[in-house]
């Protein structure tokens, strides 16, 4: 093979290598996006839950008013002041529980937004890591066919006689000398 194909072999490498570490940055790029459009999803869904929570706390109140007129009719009806003694306690009872309850409605979809909004900073994370982690493979690529292309040209000049000449003063023309070849 003439060393003008083996130029042309070095050339292909490095242009391989080029566009395949191109092809690495780009998909990792695409990836990242992806993450970042999904970490925002997991966003509004957090927001989601926090509206949802607060919308089920507002339900539960309205049971809670319920619970409380029905008890206020029934001890009125049996002649008990509501305002005093046992029938109050009852009533202030009823609203301490409920009080307890809506919290911890609420903790429960507070829990659910922290869940949603630790995958958003995850998938933000991991897409970090990942871009990261591509620009380190595309520079192995890079250099992988540099390293190549370099070993094809100089088996080329190689082969096509390119080394024969030895320039004067040069280390093997002492060598030779040295040694009598």
């Amino acid at each position: 093979m003439s060393g003008y194909a083996y130029a042309g072999l070095a050339g292909l490498q490095l242009v391989g290598g080029y566009f395949a570490s191109q092809n690495i940055k780009e998909t990792a790029q695409i990836n990242y996006d992806i993450a970042q459009m999904n970490a925002e999803f997991a966003e509004l869904d957090a927001y989601d839950a926090e509206i949802e929570g607060y919308g089920e706390v507002a339900k539960y109140q309205s049971i809670i008013d319920k619970t409380l007129g029905e008890q206020q009719a029934i001890l009125t009806a049996s002649d008990v002041d509501v305002t005093y003694g046992s029938a109050a306690e009852i009533q202030k009872e009823t609203r301490f529980v409920a009080e307890l309850n809506q919290m911890e409605i609420q903790k429960q979809y507070e829990e659910r937004a922290l869940g949603y909004t630790r995958q958003a900073r995850d998938y933000r994370f991991n897409a970090f890591l990942d871009l990261g982690q591509a620009q380190t493979r595309a520079s192995s690529v890079m250099f992988q066919s540099v390293i190549g292309a370099s070993q094809t040209g100089l088996k080329g000049a190689y082969r096509s006689g390119l080394f024969d000449e030895k320039p004067e003063g040069s280390y093997s023309n002492l060598r030779d000398s040295l040694t009598g070849y």
